[in-house]
């Protein structure tokens, strides 16, 4: 026999949701909800890792079909749990690789062993902490996020708040230009998001999309002196090279200034 779980307050999880108990014995998507202003929803999914002492944030822009996983998944944890495995949940594989990248894990000695969620050195969450969904769909621009309310205060003061909440944090990965557009155009005070973390010490990356254009991925694995004879093989892919070039350069850079002894490209 199944053993029931006890009601939660959504307020207990999310800054913005109403004060209503949700039964995880008997929940769905839609009673999940937080709000909805045109064309816009705000899904009730607080996804994410929280160890005491991260030194990388992992960042999606919101958690997406991840929302889902989340919603399954309360029928049977807590939704600290739930909340937990439910992060990255479809995209590790492809997440472990791109930190691998350059040497970034490695000279950050990050083990990437096991569960991105069960690893003391990755905080895991996102932009916008639950999930937004626009006409519908999972995927959006920066200027969708910055159209709902919602979504950008979350950013703006949960999101800032958790990345200066922590001594030890010192690297954040935004995966995606969505959100990297996101954050350098919303803005705490007089300053841009990512201004407002370079200002704390914390070296901010855009990297690629790990569920998103397979061919940015692959371009920013490469070391420079790849590319040609990548290109030479998948000429259709020269047009995904600028955006994956910025990305790796910016990282390459990164390491130069923080690990100067190590911060030259590897595979």
């Amino acid at each position: 026999m199944l053993m029931r779980l006890s009601k939660f307050r959504m307020s207990d999880y999310c800054c913005q949701a109403v004060d209503r108990l949700i039964d995880p014995n008997t929940v769905g998507l839609d009673s999940l909800v937080i709000s909805r202003r045109g064309k816009n929803v705000l899904r009730f999914a607080p996804l994410g890792n929280n160890p005491s002492e991260p030194c990388l944030a992992l960042v999606g822009i919101t958690p997406g079909s991840q929302s889902e996983v989340f919603a399954r998944l309360l029928r049977s944890c807590s939704v600290e749990l739930a909340a937990k495995k439910a992060a990255f949940a479809k995209g590790q594989e492809q997440i472990k690789e791109l930190l691998k990248a350059h040497g970034f894990a490695k000279q950050l000695s990050i083990d990437l062993g096991g569960d991105l969620n069960d690893n003391p050195a990755l905080l895991t969450t996102s932009l916008v902490k639950c999930c937004l969904m626009v006409d519908g769909r999972y995927k959006y621009k920066a200027p969708d996020i910055a159209a709902s309310p919602e979504a950008k205060f979350c950013a703006c003061n949960r999101f800032v708040a958790d990345m200066t909440r922590y001594p030890t944090l010192k690297w954040v990965v935004i995966f995606g230009e969505a959100g990297w557009e996101a954050i350098n155009l919303l803005t705490v005070g007089s300053r841009t998001i990512c201004q407002y973390l370079e200002a704390q010490k914390i070296e901010v990356l855009n990297f690629p999309h790990f569920a998103q254009n397979f061919q940015q991925r692959a371009i920013f694995n490469l070391r420079p002196e790849q590319e040609e004879s990548y290109f030479s093989k998948h000429p259709t892919h020269r047009a995904y090279a600028p955006s994956s070039q910025r990305m790796r350069a910016a990282l390459l850079s990164a390491l130069q200034r923080n690990c100067p002894a190590e911060g030259k490209s590897e595979r």
